[in-house]
């Protein structure tokens, strides 16, 4: 990991820390989302690392700094200024932008680029392989009725839309069954 990279990473850590997001989020979510970004990256030699490990870190912006609005509008702009901080030139901050743009996958936009099909799936996958969906639940910012529903929404929305690949939607299916038969009982 390039010497940008590990700092950008203990940057974002340091702002997690900072009680504007829930005190599992860099643990449970970020480490998750570089894990399989980096499985990811070993079954995809071609893409350019640095940008698939920027959108990593940088992707949750928003919530990380506790802004209101469009994730992902906010997110690519906040994202801008770090990478500035960093002296990113113009070129590599537009690509990172674009990833983090079209990592949720709302509204029809999805990544165009192998770079931005990697950090959907990777944030997608990281949704299956800890207690995210347990961390959110005892939050209690919804009734029962409807963290199931948002549960199954997201899982569907993971699944079908963005986890990019097939041979990643392989790894994650077995998951996304016992996902999807715990939040659909009675």
């Amino acid at each position: 990991m390039s010497k940008n990279i590990q700092q950008i990473k203990s940057l974002i850590k340091k702002e997690c820390s900072k009680g504007l997001i829930a005190d599992w989020f860099f643990s449970v979510h970020l480490l998750g989302v570089e894990k399989f970004a980096k499985w990811l990256l070993s079954k995809l030699p071609k893409a350019n690392k640095e940008i698939v490990m920027l959108g990593v870190w940088l992707h949750d912006l928003q919530r990380i700094r506790g802004l209101k609005g469009d994730h992902q509008k906010i997110g690519a702009r906040e994202a801008e200024k770090v990478m500035k901080q960093f002296g990113y030139n113009k070129l590599t901050i537009d690509k990172v932008q674009k990833i983090i743009l079209s990592h949720s996958c709302f509204n029809d936009q999805k990544p165009k680029t192998v770079e931005g099909k990697i950090l959907a799936t990777a944030d997608a996958m990281a949704h299956y392989h800890n207690d995210f969906y347990l961390q959110i639940a005892v939050t209690g910012q919804r009734s029962l009725k409807g963290y199931k529903e948002w549960v199954l929404e997201k899982l569907d929305r993971n699944y079908n839309v963005k986890i990019c690949f097939p041979f990643a939607k392989k790894k994650i299916k077995a998951r996304h069954d016992l996902f999807k038969k715990v939040f659909t009982m009675k």
